[in-house]
C-alpha cells in the first residue's frame, strides 16, 4: 500500500510539475510580447495580435466602405519636420522592385533629403491574381522586420482594391507621419528624380504665368505655399472609361459619366498635406470607384475644391526615354542646377526592368550629387518625351 501510496505521489508531483512549467512558458511567452524591445512584424495568422509598439496597431477601424480594417504590419515615420514621405503602393510579389528602390534611393539617401519613404501593400495570402502569384504573410513579415518599411493592411490584394490601399497610403501618412510637409504618392515600377523634387519643393515650387509649376518664384508668377491644399503631377483630361472587355473594363453601373473628370496620373503624384486631409475627407463621402486615381485625384479632389496642376512636361510615358536619356548620358557631362531633372524628366516608367531602375536612380543620384549629366535632354529621345498638357492647370468646378 506504501509503494501505491508512493507512486501515485510521484506522479502527483511530475503532473504537477510538467503544469507549473507549461505556465511558466506560457507566461514568460505571454510577457514577451509587451515587454521589451517588439519582434520587428507580426507573424500570421490573417489577423495577428500586435506585436510592435501598441499605438502602431490601434484597433480595426474602417476604410472607406470597408468596416473594419486591420494592421498586419505597420512602421513609424521617423523623424521631425520632415520635407516629403513617399508612399509606394507596391504588390507583395515585387519585392525585387522594393529592393532594387532600396538599393539605390537607400535610407541614408533619403535622410539626407529629409524624406521617409514605405511601401503601401495588402494580404497576397489568398489566391490572388492570375498575373500575380500568392505571397504568404509569413514571407512578407520576415521582409518588415529586416527593412521596417511595410505598411501591410489585412482586406485581399487585387487590382481592384487599388482605391482602398491608395486612401489608406494617405491615411497612414496622416496617422504616423505627421512631420511631412509634402507626399508622394507613387507606384512601385515608377522611377522618380527624388534629388530634383526634393530641390524644387526647398527651392519653393511657384506657378509661372502659363500655370507652370516652376523652382523658385519667376516673373509673372505666384509661389504656392506648403500650407496650400494642391497638387501636382501627371495631368490626364479627357479619358473615357473603358467599355470593352479586359482588365480595365468599367460597366455603366460601375462609372456612369461618360467621361472621366481630370485627374492626376496616380503613377506619381505630388501632394501638400492640407491636399490629402482633402482628399481623405472627400473620399470618404463618395462610394469608392476602384480606378484609384480617377476616384482619388478626379472625383474627390473636384469635390474636395483642390488644385491640380501640371507637370507633364517631365513625364514620360515610356521606358525607352529613359534608357535613351542613359545611352547618352555616358558619354556627357555637365553640371545641372540641382531642382533639374535628369534629362528633364521627373517621373519616368521602368517597366517593371530592375536593371533599368537600378540604372536610371544611379544616373539621376550621380548627376545632382556628381555633376555627372547629359548636357541637355537629347533631341534623339524626344519622340519619347511627353509634352502634352504642359503649362495647364486644372479649373476647379
Amino acid at each position: 500500500m506504501a509503494t501505491r501510496r508512493s507512486v501515485a505521489w510521484d506522479f502527483v508531483v511530475v503532473v504537477v510539475g510538467a503544469a507549473a512549467l507549461v505556465f511558466l512558458v506560457c507566461f514568460t511567452w505571454e510577457a514577451d510580447q509587451y515587454a521589451g524591445p517588439p519582434p520587428p512584424a507580426p507573424l500570421l495568422p490573417r489577423r495577428p495580435a500586435p506585436r510592435g509598439p501598441p499605438e502602431l496597431f490601434p484597433p480595426p477601424g474602417p476604410l472607406l466602405d470597408m468596416p473594419a480594417v486591420s494592421f498586419v504590419s505597420n512602421t513609424e515615420c521617423f523623424g521631425e519636420r520632415l520635407l516629403l514621405a513617399i508612399l509606394v503602393v507596391s504588390h507583395p510579389a515585387n519585392a525585387a522592385l522594393r529592393d532594387a528602390h532600396r538599393a539605390h534611393v537607400p535610407w541614408e539617401a533619403l535622410d539626407a533629403l529629409g524624406a521617409r519613404r514605405v511601401f503601401v501593400l495588402a494580404d497576397a495570402s489568398g489566391a490572388g491574381q492570375p498575373e500575380y502569384p500568392s505571397v504568404g504573410l509569413q514571407q512578407v513579415a520576415l521582409e518588415a522586420g529586416r527593412h521596417r518599411d511595410l505598411v501591410v493592411a489585412d482586406f485581399p490584394e487585387h487590382y481592384r482594391s487599388l482605391t482602398y490601399k491608395h486612401v489608406l497610403a494617405l491615411s497612414w501618412a496622416a496617422a504616423f507621419c505627421p512631420s511631412a510637409a509634402f507626399l508622394l504618392k507613387m507606384d512601385d515600377d515608377i522611377m522618380v528624380d527624388v534629388w530634383a523634387l526634393a530641390a524644387l519643393l526647398r527651392a519653393g515650387p511657384a506657378l509661372d504665368a502659363q500655370g507652370r509649376l516652376q523652382a523658385g518664384l519667376v516673373s509673372g508668377g505666384r509661389p504656392l505655399a506648403r500650407h496650400e491644399a494642391w497638387t501636382a503631377g501627371l495631368v490626364q483630361r479627357g479619358l473615357r472609361p473603358q467599355r470593352a472587355g479586359g482588365k480595365w473594363r468599367v460597366t455603366q453601373q460601375e462609372y456612369a459619366g461618360h467621361v472621366y473628370p481630370d485627374f492626376l496620373s496616380g503613377w506619381a503624384y505630388l501632394a501638400t498635406r492640407p491636399a490629402a486631409t482633402a482628399l481623405l475627407q472627400a473620399a470618404a463621402r463618395l462610394p469608392p470607384f476602384w480606378i484609384d486615381d480617377v476616384h482619388v485625384t478626379g472625383t474627390a479632389a473636384a469635390l474636395a475644391g483642390v488644385p491640380r496642376y501640371a507637370l507633364n512636361r517631365h513625364y514620360t510615358l515610356l521606358p525607352s526615354a529613359a534608357a535613351c536619356c542613359l545611352d547618352l548620358s555616358t558619354r556627357h557631362g555637365a553640371p545641372l542646377p540641382s531642382p533639374a531633372p535628369l534629362c528633364d524628366l521627373l517621373v519616368a516608367p521602368s517597366g517593371k526592368n530592375v536593371t533599368l531602375m537600378a540604372a536610371w536612380l544611379t544616373a539621376a543620384r550621380r548627376c545632382h550629387l556628381e555633376g555627372v549629366c547629359p548636357v541637355t535632354f537629347p533631341a534623339a529621345c524626344r519622340a519619347t518625351h511627353l509634352r502634352q498638357g504642359v503649362g495647364t492647370v486644372i479649373k476647379l468646378s
